[in-house]
């Protein structure tokens, strides 16, 4: 899916700005600023799950073929078209760490194989494959050069041992956003699988599974895709298919589930194979009207929009004297940015949090994260309310 458009900053910025009022704590006067933490539930979303509780409590409580099969089924489209992929290798987890471990746990690994990894991942791509060391797998890690992951350093770490490399699409703390192709494409080079953590970056940048060639997306759909918490997704490619042997096995995962006393373990050739049972309802019904909005806006004013405000704030930021964690081109900036070597910040998010503006501290960062309906006034008016917080030693 492309992220450009022919739209005009202004055009973008108006078209934009018409979808605040579906976010009510806008009108509040709140500056919410923390997406890469969780977003806010769209009016969309919070009316679309409120209709589901009313079913259920009294209106059609068994409403499975009435409204869930239906919202499944229209979810499981929308989020396909939207990361590139067919709708067969798209399955539904409760989170990105849920995905990854599937990974980790479903394929064959033997002593002596090789994991890479970037060595400030966030810990959900980490740990799973730290839990493989106990079968004699080896973790190995690349660093950057002041934020940016560059495709020499990767190439360096990998070996004729090395089977995988998982990486975030988005890092969470500097924001860097890698290109998924360059990197696919470098790893199917040496034989090696490659899979992405996408939860910093599915809503907010475009995600083409099939054409940029990965093997392999985990990603939770709370952030920046703007959905109830517990609802993620996996992609798995074809050839991935064929040799991720599920974890787990339920009553969902056979091909015919409905024929309940025939107890044939035929797993369907798709990725419906890792859905094991009842799903989190509440978080499909959410997903589906967010990326409902999401199609109705498009791709590319999201990205475009995102990348304006990041922009935006990065120059307001760097004029105001603040030291930015990343220093990269625009083709790898994101929705996160971040402050470095900012004293107490942690009191700073508080003080913000006073003045009804919600960052977040990771790390020692001061991280800020706005998303499509944030408006330039907004980020400046943030940078100004930073410049005067004087914390006392």
């Amino acid at each position: 899916m492309s992220e450009n458009t022919s739209l005009s900053p202004k055009e973008i910025l108006s078209q934009t700005d018409a979808y605040r009022n579906l976010f009510p704590h806008t009108k509040r006067g709140d500056i919410y600023l923390n997406h890469a933490a969780v977003s806010p539930l769209s009016l969309p979303v919070k009316n679309a799950i409120q209709a589901h509780l009313e079913e259920r409590s009294e209106l059609d409580i068994e409403n499975y073929f009435s409204t869930l099969a239906p919202a499944l089924q229209s979810a499981r489209a929308r989020v396909s078209s939207w990361i590139g992929c067919k709708s067969e290798n798209l399955a539904f987890v409760p989170n990105t760490s849920y995905g990854i471990n599937l990974l980790a746990q479903g394929l064959s690994w033997k002593s002596g194989d090789r994991v890479l990894l970037y060595d400030k991942e966030f810990p959900a791509n980490v740990y799973p494959f730290l839990a493989l060391q106990k079968k004699g797998v080896k973790v190995d890690f690349f660093s950057d050069r002041n934020g940016e992951i560059l495709l020499e350093d990767i190439a360096k770490k990998l070996t004729p041992e090395t089977r995988l490399l998982s990486i975030s699409f988005v890092q969470f703390l500097s924001g860097f956003r890698i290109d998924l192709a360059a990197i696919a494409a470098l790893c199917h080079k040496h034989d090696v699988l490659c899979a992405v953590d996408g939860i910093q970056g599915l809503g907010a940048f475009a995600i083409d599974c099939e054409e940029s060639g990965i093997d392999f997306l985990s990603s939770g759909c709370h952030k920046w895709a703007m959905s109830p918490m517990g609802i993620g997704i996996i992609y798995v490619s074809d050839q991935l298919l064929a040799e991720l042997d599920p974890v787990f096995t339920g009553w969902l995962s056979v091909e015919n589930a409905w024929e309940m006393l025939d107890y044939k373990l035929d797993l369907p050739h798709s990725a419906r194979r890792y859905e094991l049972g009842t799903i989190n309802w509440m978080g499909i019904i959410g997903l589906n009207e967010a990326f409902g909005l999401f199609r109705e806006i498009g791709q590319p004013v999201l990205s475009q929009k995102i990348l304006l405000l990041s922009e935006h704030l990065r120059q307001k930021l760097q004029e105001a004297g603040f030291e930015l964690a990343l220093q990269t081109g625009k083709d790898h900036l994101s929705g996160i940015t971040s402050v470095a070597n900012l004293e107490a910040a942690e009191q700073i998010v508080t003080e913000l949090a006073n003045r009804n503006i919600e960052v977040s501290m990771r790390d020692g960062f001061l991280r800020i994260a706005p998303h499509f309906y944030n408006t330039i006034d907004e980020l400046t008016h943030f940078v100004e309310e930073l410049k005067t917080i004087d914390i006392a030693p």
